[in-house]
């Protein structure tokens, strides 16, 4: 069991703050073996679910190749460089603003390094921050290909708070 510790005293009398003092430390209480068991059939249930889903293909795989710990999530592309009449280029939803997977593949390295995420977590993540994840402050990506697309860029600070805060829970 891991114990909480509220810090020390420095010199002064005043509180030092214990870096091993952390919000995400267990709390103190005791273990009922029976809903430690029922939380990890929950998990087992999820993990089933997702492996039934990866085999009828309801899944999106997205790669990075730069290894730099942030998650491109494509929201438009601009297919052959197209223009509209006007001769601005043509955009069209895709990537995430399209799919109908269920689940969400970021592929940090080919050496066996991902993150899945469900698609109906991603985008109410993506809900809950407005003011920074909208259209107007898209990011394009592979501008110099024939394919250039659009969305939005995660850091990775941003994934891991998608991943483990409790607001994006259905």
């Amino acid at each position: 069991m891991v114990r909480r510790q509220t810090g020390s005293d420095d010199s002064s009398g005043q509180k030092m703050s214990n870096p091993n003092n952390s919000d995400y430390d267990i709390p103190e209480r005791k273990f009922d073996w029976q809903t430690d068991l029922k939380f990890g059939k929950k998990g087992e249930s999820l993990v089933t679910d997702f492996l039934d889903a990866i085999t009828e293909g309801a899944f999106e795989v997205k790669t990075d190749r730069y290894r730099n710990g942030r998650m491109v999530v494509e929201m438009e592309q601009n297919p052959r460089l197209k223009k509209d009449e006007d001769g601005k280029p043509f955009w069209k939803a895709s990537g995430l603003a399209v799919t109908k997977a269920t689940w969400w593949v970021y592929v940090y390295t080919l050496d066996g390094a991902f993150v899945i995420v469900s698609v109906a977590r991603l985008k109410r993540y993506l809900a809950a921050h407005p003011e920074r994840f909208n259209r107007k402050k898209y990011k394009q990506f592979a501008v110099r290909s024939g394919n250039p697309t659009a969305g939005i860029l995660l850091e990775p600070e941003d994934v891991m708070d998608m991943m483990i805060n409790k607001a994006y829970d259905e």
